[in-house]
């Protein structure tokens, strides 16, 4: 019962932490390689460095997706309390 509590309140803290804020259009009209489209995602900061990692991982895992590959970060900012990413949709391919 205490490893369920546990697991209920981890899943807790890492849901909702991270997003993508200024998505362009709706997923349904976006092209398969969204080259050269911008947006915005953020993550919620945390004292635990190991948590915060694992934010900053989810949400850069939600842009490429959201970009249907690679992208740029083309900017970072901190509230003191969200992260905010500026990013741009590149689909380079290495």
């Amino acid at each position: 019962m205490k490893r369920l509590c546990v697991a209920v309140i981890t899943a807790g803290l890492l849901a909702g932490c991270s997003s993508i804020d200024k998505p362009v259009g709706a997923s349904v009209y976006r092209p398969l390689n969204a080259s050269g489209i911008t947006g915005e995602a953020s993550y919620t900061q945390s004292i635990l460095p190991p948590l915060e990692r694992m934010r900053r991982q989810d949400t850069f895992k939600k842009i490429h997706d959201f970009c249907g590959g690679k992208y740029d970060i083309t900017g970072e900012s901190n509230d003191g309390h969200d992260v905010h990413l500026s990013f741009l949709c590149t689909n380079k391919f290495s």
